[in-house]
């Protein structure tokens, strides 16, 4: 028997919602999430002002060899039977190492920083790319591309935190190699051990009768049939429309701004984006994600909830409005639409409140990109790291950024009392 053969097969199927993240070539495109690591000090160059390559490679090497993540990759399955599940993949380090050449951080070069200018991640290698750029005022850029097919952001910042220490004189911790003794389930494969998953879920004949007739044959017919036409159906990726700006404020100066308002932080990022989406009047809406069940096996945990408002009363009312919307969604409490106009997505996310390294270079600052839909007017991401609060905002090109921006700090560092 060879050594393949008596690997076992391993495959991890993904819920509904994560197969529409890579469904057609334009969902896997704009799907993908972005970010920078601004870094600062440490080993990152040579003597001579450089990179060191060698030595940063060998760093994301260590780093990633105990991250499932890095080591998974999409598998689709035969006639669109099951749906796509993760399976091992071996991984070369400089299909997912780049380096770029020196140039601004500047909001007109996020893009730029992260790589996107190389083209979306390949779909049959694993969905993640770094690429680290020497910056003109000394730092660090390292950019960011995954998949939101792969986790959702805290699961992103997990894959961060662990090319990251704790300590600057720190290495990585490798930790063990993964899926040693399992091999990549194939095509053919995954309908079976997707059969034997529901066989063994259910301890007699009667529960899996009823986990059966949970999900109707017709509607499961249909889902097949949709995976075996939708390549009649694909249409090529949307070109990017959008631009980013950010902008990084002192974090306790926007907590004492929720406070006052009787918010939390969460809940003044919601109520901002609505306030700068609602300029021109009129109610409008925003994605806000929350997170599902803590029994939920899926690697995205989190639901978004269509939280609405507009800039008719004071701060404090919106806040109040999105606090009890919000509260509402967590509770599984559903309320009829108000008719008002979708704008995009918000929300934020606390990482860790203390420096974090690579190479011994501090992570001086934290740059995340919100998955943004290719029609969304606004969407806004937040990030808290270090006492700092980190506000990215993805907007249409025709839309500028500085008034824009300069309205989210406002609102969040100094909330205006109405209009």
């Amino acid at each position: 028997m060879t050594r393949r053969s008596a690997r076992r097969p391993h495959a991890e199927f993904m819920q509904v919602w994560e197969e529409g993240y890579v469904g057609t070539t334009e969902t896997f495109v704009s799907m993908h999430m972005q970010g920078i690591a601004v870094l600062k000090g440490g080993r990152l160059r040579r003597s001579d002002g450089s990179l060191d390559q060698p030595a940063i490679t060998a760093w994301v090497r260590s780093a990633t060899k105990a991250v499932p993540y890095a080591h998974l990759r999409l598998q689709r399955s035969f006639l669109g039977l099951t749906p796509p599940a993760w399976v091992p993949a071996g991984i070369r380090i400089d299909d997912h190492v780049r380096f770029g050449t020196e140039t601004a951080l500047t909001d007109d070069n996020l893009r730029t920083l992260i790589g996107w200018g190389e083209g979306p991640l390949e779909s049959g290698k694993p969905l993640w790319r770094l690429q680290v750029t020497p910056l003109t005022d000394g730092r660090v850029a390292l950019g960011i591309l995954m998949h939101h097919a792969g986790g959702d952001a805290l699961r992103t910042l997990t894959f961060l935190r662990a090319l990251t220490t704790s300590k600057a004189d720190a290495a990585p911790d490798p930790g063990e190699p993964l899926f040693r003794d399992e091999r990549p389930a194939g095509s053919i494969e995954l309908p079976l051990l997707a059969w034997t998953t529901w066989w063994r879920a259910s301890p007699d004949m009667r529960g899996r009768v009823r986990a059966c007739l949970r999900k109707p044959a017709l509607r499961r017919a249909r889902r097949v049939a949709a995976r075996v036409t939708r390549r009649l159906r694909d249409r090529p990726a949307r070109a990017v429309t959008t631009h980013s700006g950010h902008r990084t404020l002192d974090a306790s100066i926007v907590q004492e701004t929720a406070t006052q308002l009787d918010g939390t932080m969460n809940d003044l990022i919601v109520a901002a984006a609505i306030h700068a989406g609602a300029v021109e009047g009129g109610p409008v809406r925003v994605r806000v994600p929350v997170l599902r069940k803590p029994t939920e096996g899926s690697r995205n945990r989190v639901a978004d909830a269509a939280i609405h408002g507009d800039r008719a009363g004071s701060s404090a009312d919106l806040v109040t409005t999105v606090k009890r919307q919000l509260a509402d969604a967590r509770a599984g409490t559903t309320r009829l639409p108000e008719k008002a106009r979708e704008i995009g997505y918000a929300t934020l996310v606390p990482w860790v409140s203390r420096t974090r390294f690579v190479l011994g270079a501090a992570v001086d600052e934290v740059i995340v990109l919100p998955a943004s839909l290719p029609h969304d007017e606004l969407s806004m991401f937040a990030i808290f790291y270090d006492g700092r609060l980190t506000v990215t905002a993805t907007t249409q090109q025709s839309t500028r950024l500085p008034p824009l921006l300069d309205s989210l700090a406002t609102f969040l560092t100094n909330a205006p009392p109405g209009r």
